[in-house]
């Protein structure tokens, strides 16, 4: 039981790290005026993965006594993105509140990906009223988890594979020795 609590205490508290630093970027991104800027935002995939791989480090370094196994690295991770994606969600509804037109300026960069894919302006028209229905502050918060679960399942699984750590198993034979040796 005690394992248990530390893995979601440790998954909320690196969970909400990644997540202020993730909104910290997005702050500057706005800021900057650069918030629809596709190879800017990517950037942010960067963040996700350099994040994680320190959370996981550090987790089975100080919370595993250094041996971790490929599944719970994968899952503390995952854990750690839940509560990213939640604090990304708050700055999604508040940035949201507060300048109601970045839905518009999002629109207006989809419909331009759409022209220059060559779709008619029926075909775009048809697209962005169902799109428009889902351009909700709401709606794209409870997305903005879902995607940070995404991208922390999809990193997770590449990093998890160098994170993992098998613990030592003559750990014992060694304590046994340095016992002995003190008496």
């Amino acid at each position: 039981m005690e394992q248990k609590s530390t893995f979601w205490k440790s998954a909320m508290i690196y969970g909400l790290y990644i997540g202020i630093v993730l909104t910290l970027y997005s702050v500057i991104l706005y800021v900057a005026g650069q918030s629809t800027n596709k190879s800017l935002v990517y950037v942010s995939i960067i963040l996700y993965a350099v994040c994680i791989v320190l959370a996981q480090i550090h987790y089975r370094n100080h919370e595993k006594n250094g041996a971790i196994s490929y599944g719970q690295a994968v899952g503390f991770a995952v854990g750690a993105m839940l509560f990213s994606g939640i604090i990304t969600a708050l700055y999604t509804l508040i940035i949201f509140k507060i300048d109601p037109g970045m839905i518009d300026q999002i629109k207006s960069v989809q419909e331009e990906a759409m022209l220059k894919q060559g779709l008619t302006e029926d075909q775009i028209e048809q697209a962005m009223s169902i799109a428009s229905k889902m351009m909700t502050p709401g709606w794209m918060s409870m997305m903005s988890v879902l995607n940070a679960v995404i991208y922390g399942t999809v990193i997770s699984l590449v990093s998890s594979i160098f994170i993992k750590k098998q613990p030592n198993e003559d750990a014992f034979e060694e304590a046994m020795e340095e016992v002995k040796t003190e008496e």
